[in-house]
């Protein structure tokens, strides 16, 4: 059994022509067939006739939350948690920064076994990320302690492209596996600002940026794909 998870920074759903187009991001999210997505820089566009999350509602994601950090000329500007199992519990944390910026969680009860799932967007400065990292690492490491959780992901645009600083120190402290493909910029992506994190148990975790033609237009990061094999010991027998 593979679950897939997508963190993607949609950047307003403005593509790299400059123009808004959400069926554009929503093509590419529905493409890559994820069960989860955590969304970042997305406005809640009040002048369009159908509105972005409302579309990726009507795709299939059963559950679409979204955290406002800023209210826009065009709406409220935040991130958003997808999925398609509907989560039994919903937590949205403030982690402060120069910029209001938050953090989503999911807890899901799943056959193999209880995820626990976050999305977040770090702020642009060194030391405001290492202080979002040590707040979302303590409390998604409470989480886990209450759930006992068989699988634990951390995706979003953490802002952090050097494998060697604070915040990727401690994010190795918690996590076993961490993507480093580039994201960024979606012309030619340089830098790995989108992130997933992982812990738990499970078999294997292949890590697959998105470089389709649209994916590679739809917004100026591109979408990164995590695909994670669970242990066939955490997955429930068919009843």
């Amino acid at each position: 059994m593979t679950l897939r998870f997508l963190t993607y920074n949609v950047h307003g759903c403005v593509g790299r022509s400059g123009r808004y187009d959400a069926d554009a991001i929503c093509r590419v999210i529905e493409a890559s067939d994820a069960d989860v997505v955590a969304l970042q820089e997305v406005v809640d566009d009040r002048r369009q006739r159908v509105r972005f999350l409302e579309t990726l509602r009507d795709a299939g994601y059963q559950t679409v939350h979204h955290a406002q950090t800023l209210e826009k000329p065009e709406g409220a500007y935040g991130i958003a948690l997808l999925s398609r199992i509907p989560p039994t519990e919903v937590q949205e944390i403030e982690l402060g920064g120069r910029e209001p910026r938050k953090a989503l969680r999911f807890h899901i009860e799943h056959p193999a076994g209880s995820l626990d799932v976050c999305c977040t967007h770090f702020g642009l400065a060194g030391a405001e990320r290492w202080k979002q990292i040590e707040k979302l690492s303590n409390i998604l490491a409470t989480a886990d302690d209450r759930h006992r959780d068989a699988l634990q992901v951390l995706m979003g645009d953490l802002n952090e492209w050097r494998p060697m600083t604070r915040l990727m120190r401690t994010l190795r402290q918690h996590f076993s596996e961490i993507s480093t493909i580039p994201t960024f910029p979606s012309r030619r992506p340089l830098l790995a600002l989108d992130r997933v994190a992982i812990r738990g148990h499970y078999q294997s975790t292949v890590f697959q940026r998105i470089d389709s033609a649209p994916a590679a237009n739809a917004s100026d990061h591109r979408p990164l794909l995590a695909m994670v094999q669970l242990n066939p010991a955490h997955v429930s027998p068919p009843t």
